[in-house]
């Protein structure tokens, strides 16, 4: 797994390397950040003829990262760009379509994440800061958008959505918060925002409806 991190991040730092001369150099007050910022994803090198483009930062111990992209249609680029700063952190990610962008952030340690992304133009955003939060994310849609934050520890953050053209935002801030969201029907709202803060909470959204 290291030899295969490494040898990914070799070959997209030639492509990268004259695109990042042209950016200013961060002035983040610590490594990681500094690191995170200069190879962000508003810097992934443009105009280049891959099919499908991957970008990992890996900063601490123990930490485990997947990343297995495909495109069905040949005319398509799907984007990653992951960053795990902390120990034992894990992530799987897969895409399989054209046009998917997945962005996830781990900072802390003990986290988990697992994404998989199925359709074509979907953006996901998975963000976790703190210890031992678990976050698995499934999109089968075309042109839908997710953003899942958790700040806290012991959170839990389960997310499938089977429709199309949706923007749904999970917040979660505190500890041992639990949310299900389950959208995979037509009556479904064309999106939303939850925010939740305190701990203990246990929310499941299903179809479109709240239970508590």
């Amino acid at each position: 797994m290291k030899s295969y991190l490494l040898l990914l991040l070799g070959c997209l730092a030639a492509a990268h390397a004259a695109h990042a001369q042209q950016q200013p150099a961060s002035e983040a007050a610590t490594v990681e950040q500094r690191l995170a910022e200069t190879i962000s994803p508003e810097r992934l090198p443009t105009g280049t003829s891959y099919q499908n483009n991957a970008l990992l930062l890996q900063n601490g111990s123990g930490n485990n990262a997947r990343i297995d992209q495909q495109s069905l249609t040949g005319a398509g680029v799907n984007q990653a760009y992951v960053e795990q700063v902390g120990a034992a952190n894990a992530l799987g990610l897969i895409q399989a379509g054209s046009g998917n962008t997945a962005n996830s952030l781990q900072q802390g340690n003990g986290n988990q994440a697992d994404l998989t992304q199925q359709g074509q133009n979907n953006t996901s955003a998975l963000t976790q800061r703190g210890d031992n939060n678990r976050l698995t994310g499934l999109v089968v849609a075309d042109r839908t958008e997710l953003n899942i934050n958790q700040n806290g520890s012991n959170n839990q953050v389960s997310s499938e959505i089977r429709e199309s053209q949706r923007s749904y935002t999970i917040n979660q801030y505190g500890n041992n918060n639990s949310l299900k969201q389950v959208e995979s029907t037509i009556q479904a709202t064309p999106g939303y925002t939850v925010e939740m803060r305190g701990s203990g909470i246990n929310l499941t959204i299903e179809q479109g409806k709240i239970k508590p």
